[in-house]
C-alpha cells in the first residue's frame, strides 16, 4: 500500500520537527540552546517507527504512526512532559519508553483490527 507508506514518511518528518523543536531550551540571554540528549530522546520512537515501515504494512502502520504523533504532540504539548527550562530529563526517558514499548505496538494491533473490519 503505497499511500500507507507516504503517510508513515510525512509523520516521521512531522516527529523529526517535533523533536527538534521541543528540543530547544530557552537561555536567559533570549536565544535557544539544543539540547542534545532531549533531541535524542525525542527522535527514538520515530527511529523505530521507520524502521518498521518495511514490516508493518497498511493500515497497521498509518494507525500506529498516527497514535504515535498524536500521543506524542499532546504529552509534549499538553501535559508539558518536557518543560521549557529542560531541568529533569526523567520525564522525557517515560516519555520515549511509553511511546516505543506502549504507543506503537498499541496502534499497530488497532490497525490490524481495523483492516480487517474494513476487508
Amino acid at each position: 500500500m503505497l499511500f500507507a507508506k507516504s503517510v508513515a514518511y510525512w509523520i516521521v518528518a512531522g516527529g523529526l520537527i517535533l523533536a527538534l523543536v521541543t528540543a530547544m531550551a530557552p537561555l536567559p540571554t533570549g536565544s535557544y540552546k539544543l539540547s542534545v540528549g532531549f533531541l535524542l530522546l525525542g527522535l527514538i520512537p520515530y527511529v523505530v517507527y521507520g524502521s518498521l515501515t518495511e514490516i508493518v504494512k497498511g493500515w497497521a502502520l498509518v494507525t500506529a504512526g498516527t497514535a504515535l504523533l498524536v500521543m506524542d504532540l499532546f504529552a509534549r504539548f499538553g501535559l508539558h512532559v518536557t518543560s521549557a527550562a529542560h531541568d529533569n530529563m526523567v520525564p522525557a526517558i517515560y516519555l520515549c519508553l511509553l511511546l516505543t514499548v506502549l504507543i506503537l505496538p498499541g496502534g499497530a494491533a488497532i490497525g490490524r483490527l481495523l483492516s480487517r473490519i474494513l476487508s
